[in-house]
């Protein structure tokens, strides 16, 4: 008996993360697998507020959320349509952390994810959750850039 094959794609919803996710989709039909989109709310403390600041904080991460979740919704409606296996997960926390517990809890057996491709000082000043995940998950990890003719024009 073959165990099934679990892609996890963490995704931001950026340029870079849709390249990575029609590489996971393609992945996913080509091994049967379930595709598992996965992503992480940022949701950061901010100390000493008062409670007028934080019930609207409170607002703005619900409204994050909702949002966040109709999104992966869509995503994964259309992967179906596409005959992809697909559902979606939605977590809070420090995204490489997360990303690495869904691997661990999911079991998964390949991560896809996108790259921005910062290099030198902006990497290292910016930190880069995909570096991070390729160095600490149990599973292989797919790195993805988009194609040049695919990144709009930050100019």
């Amino acid at each position: 008996m073959t165990e099934q094959v679990t892609i996890l794609h963490p995704t931001d919803f950026s340029v870079e993360a849709d390249a990575a996710e029609a590489e996971a989709a393609r992945l996913a039909r080509a091994f049967g697998a379930q595709l598992i989109l996965l992503h992480v709310s940022v949701e950061a403390p901010l100390y000493g507020e008062t409670p007028f600041g934080m019930g609207e904080l409170e607002k703005l991460y619900a409204t994050q959320a909702t949002w966040a979740e109709a999104r992966l919704g869509e995503r994964v409606q259309r992967l179906v349509k596409e005959g992809v296996t697909a559902v979606w997960r939605r977590r809070v926390g420090v995204p490489h952390e997360e990303i690495l517990r869904a691997m661990a809890e999911e079991r998964a057996t390949y991560i896809v994810i996108g790259t921005h491709g910062r290099g030198g000082f902006a990497r290292f000043m910016l930190g880069s959750v995909a570096d991070r995940v390729v160095r600490s998950a149990a599973c292989p990890v797919l790195t993805v850039r988009p194609r040049e003719s695919s990144v709009p024009s930050r100019g």
